[in-house]
């Protein structure tokens, strides 16, 4: 976890509800998730099989992006949405778990690909322990 997540939400002048050190996990898994993934679909473009990549390319781009999103909704602490937080985790730990499977499909070839599916593993891994922190807290 980098120290700019980890200062970012001590110093937030609001108090934070998650678990911070589970929380600032997730934040900087998704943001390696989102590079890891752009990177990747731009390793595939310069491919020779770029065709048989199209499908890894595009689900790179989208896991990106839901990455960057729930990246950016974690982060904001004013006057939080616990419902929007469920939604876009269970939103990220959906779009990892699609494109670790469609990169690991292409691992064996391309090494760009096993390493997208190792950190969309890791941040699914990120995003269920944080959606469980959630539900624990619903039953306190």
């Amino acid at each position: 976890m980098t120290m700019v997540t980890r200062e970012m939400l001590r110093d937030s002048p609001v108090e934070i509800l998650l678990d911070e050190e589970a929380l600032a996990c997730c934040i900087d898994e998704a943001l390696a998730c989102a590079q890891a993934c752009t990177a990747c679909a731009d390793a595939c473009l310069a491919e020779d099989a770029v065709e048989q990549l199209r499908r890894c390319i595009t689900t790179d781009l989208g896991c990106a992006d839901v990455c960057a999103t729930t990246a950016r909704v974690l982060s904001r602490h004013t006057d939080p949405n616990p419902a929007m937080v469920r939604i876009v985790l269970e939103a990220c730990l959906a779009a990892c778990r699609e494109c670790a499977e469609e990169c690991e499909a292409h691992a064996d070839m391309h090494d760009h690909c096993r390493l997208c599916a190792e950190a969309c593993r890791r941040c699914a891994k990120a995003c269920q322990a944080l959606l469980d922190e959630i539900a624990a807290q619903a039953l306190r």
